[in-house]
């Protein structure tokens, strides 16, 4: 694993053909930068760069101007300043709706698994009554989408058939429009066959952990104008977590991304209805997980919305559990049912760096501490 140097000057003028460069903008409320640009549209500022570098096997970054990295990009090249404010234009440029949603303001996903085996076992619901009840009230608490799933992707998952995922989400997809819930609905599946039936029957977004690596899953949902939510993840569920290896994850991941974003504009899906997911979890060790939140706003320059899904999961108890041994107090194992503080702090972290969409399975408390931090705007 490579380790990020903060230095006082670039590897190499931005841009140039020996070096990769990357732009995180240092996300401020409004009063801390009166004069600063708004992230994607939305409710952050920003009056410096992170300006990442990458040469040969180096991470680099130094902190500067807008202002100034145009200028020194210039220095470069036309071709170097050309790439530097389409850069900055990504970052500032406002998003457009996706599903119908306004991506400049946050929004939440409540998550329901009509799974047997997902790894929080207060999540799972296979009772179509239930799954109605408990969508109603994610929906009251302020959710703008409930995000459904029929197969657990927690790590170590055994791929279940499409005929089992199907029996499990279509009933409740039905159920949904038949009470009108009156959010929008998206369907966490890997599967063509359960995407469309799910489009069938009003399913409004495709939640791909795969990525849409099949070509035939992009032509669909291309050919219905479908929003869709991009994730990444390194192998599959069964053997994702075994020894998952990159060379900087941010950047590793930034790219994939970059690239998956273009092939599905190429392939004619529009880019408003595209949302990515850095995969948090999937594929990814402690550290990769916490390279990825610590450099969040990298993502911003791919000039989509971002969701991020950090509710329960095991890296909450990993940090407590570390967090707890600094101390000399031994925590051998923290459960999903203890790890909503560390959810929050996640989202608002999340959310105090102007990402769009936050997946959780906590709505209420979510939402609550969301308007709280709004408070301080």
């Amino acid at each position: 694993m490579s380790v990020l140097e903060k230095n006082r000057y670039l590897l190499a003028p931005p841009f140039s053909n020996n070096v990769e460069t990357f732009i995180c903008p240092i996300a401020k409320l409004k009063y801390e930068v009166s004069d600063g640009l708004k992230i994607a549209g939305g409710w952050r500022f920003f009056k410096e760069l992170r300006v990442l570098q990458k040469k040969d096997n180096v991470y680099s970054e130094v902190i500067m101007s807008p202002l100034k990295l145009l200028r020194v990009s210039k220095t470069e090249s036309k071709k170097a300043l050309i790439k530097a404010e389409r850069i900055i234009n990504s970052i500032t440029e406002k998003r457009l709706s996706f599903s119908r949603l306004d991506m400049s303001q946050p929004h939440i996903m409540g998550v329901i698994n009509t799974t047997p085996d997902s790894f929080y076992k207060n999540s799972r619901l296979t009772n179509t009554d239930l799954i109605i009840k408990k969508s109603l009230k994610m929906v009251s608490d302020g959710a703008s989408i409930i995000d459904i799933g029929g197969e657990s992707t927690r790590p170590g998952a055994k791929k279940i058939s499409v005929d089992e995922e199907i029996q499990r989400v279509i009933p409740s997809i039905i159920n949904f429009k038949k009470n009108d819930l009156g959010i929008q609905i998206s369907l966490d599946t890997r599967n063509l066959s359960t995407m469309k039936l799910g489009h069938e029957n009003g399913v409004d977004i495709i939640n791909d952990i795969s990525g849409f690596i099949d070509d035939n899953k992009i032509k669909f949902v291309s050919k219905f104008k479908l929003p869709v939510i991009l994730m990444h993840m390194q192998n599959e569920p069964h053997n994702m977590q075994t020894e998952p290896k990159y060379n900087f994850a941010p950047i590793d991941i930034f790219k994939a991304l970059s690239k998956r974003v273009n092939e599905l504009i190429q392939m004619g899906i529009e880019k408003s209805n595209i949302v990515v997911d850095p995969g948090i979890g999937f594929g990814k060790d402690l550290n990769h997980n916490l390279e990825i939140l610590r450099n969040i706003t990298l993502f911003h320059s791919l000039g989509v919305a971002i969701l991020i899904g950090v509710s329960r999961k095991s890296l909450i108890g990993e940090v407590t559990i570390k967090g707890y041994e600094q101390q000399g107090i031994n925590k051998r194992s923290i459960s999903p049912t203890k790890r909503l503080s560390g959810s929050l702090a996640f989202a608002m972290h999340c959310y105090n760096n102007g990402i769009q969409l936050i997946r959780t399975h906590d709505v209420f408390e979510t939402r609550q501490a969301i308007i709280c931090q709004e408070t301080m705007n």
